[in-house]
């Protein structure tokens, strides 16, 4: 997975705790527009890549000022920029600033900071949430790819989201083929079982199956705001 899906943009107090209280491992990283920010951004990446474990909040410097000042309230942490924050259960277990943002410091502490076992992965909804279903039914029902084509891409990309997608976005991402092993199941088998109930009359067309559920994504859309933020680093 890349860093991208698992950055949340923090720009309010408020912003700031929900954040710090929803994930466990943490790290924030206050950007500016100078070339030091850059740099530091860039070994952020590197070396928090491998770690999809930990949930990244960007707070950018001068706009998201409150969320910037909320979190030197909360830690004692004297503000600064470009500045990274890492946390475990909302505590600061380090901070660098400025050219210390770099793999000479940076490396040993998140080595030190961060458990060995790297955990369950972090995604941002905002960032992960539908919009790949959606992009695929449309092109599926205009005609620009073919049903084999469509069953793969799509069932292809499901299984790799299984183990991670809350309980409602997969069933409903699941309800549109037939599928009895639930998270545990395998793309080449769900694509026999469709195979063999069109051939024998007993599934609806699998066009009119995939405008039904167009309609629902669009409808989990505008409920959830999953496309409200397409955070990127």
């Amino acid at each position: 997975m890349s860093l991208r899906e698992r950055v949340f943009s923090l720009k309010t107090p408020e912003d700031v705790d929900a954040f710090l209280e929803r994930y466990e491992l943490a790290a924030i990283f206050k950007a500016s527009t100078s070339d030091k920010t850059l740099e530091a951004m860039q070994y952020v990446q590197k070396y928090l890549e491998p770690r999809p474990d930990v949930a990244i909040g960007i707070i950018r410097i001068p706009e998201d000022r409150p969320a910037s000042n909320h979190v030197e309230a909360r830690t004692g942490i004297q503000h600064q920029s470009p500045q990274l924050i890492v946390f475990r259960q909302a505590r600061p277990l380090f901070d660098l600033d400025n050219w210390k943002i770099n793999p000479e410091h940076l490396e040993p502490l998140l080595l030190q900071a961060l458990p060995v076992q790297v955990g369950r992965p972090v995604r941002n909804p905002a960032v992960v949430g539908l919009h790949f279903y959606r992009d695929l039914l449309d092109r599926f029902i205009a005609g620009a790819l073919s049903e084999e084509r469509f069953q793969w891409g799509y069932l292809d990309r499901l299984k790799k989201e299984a183990d991670w997608r809350s309980d409602e976005d997969f069933s409903l991402l699941n309800s549109l083929f037939p599928n009895p092993d639930g998270r545990a199941f395998t793309p080449g088998k769900v694509v026999a079982l469709e195979f063999q109930a069109q051939l024998a009359g007993k599934a609806e067309p699998l066009l009119e199956r995939a405008r039904r559920l167009r309609d629902r994504l669009e409808q989990a859309g505008r409920t959830s705001g999953l496309e409200a933020m397409q955070g990127e680093v």
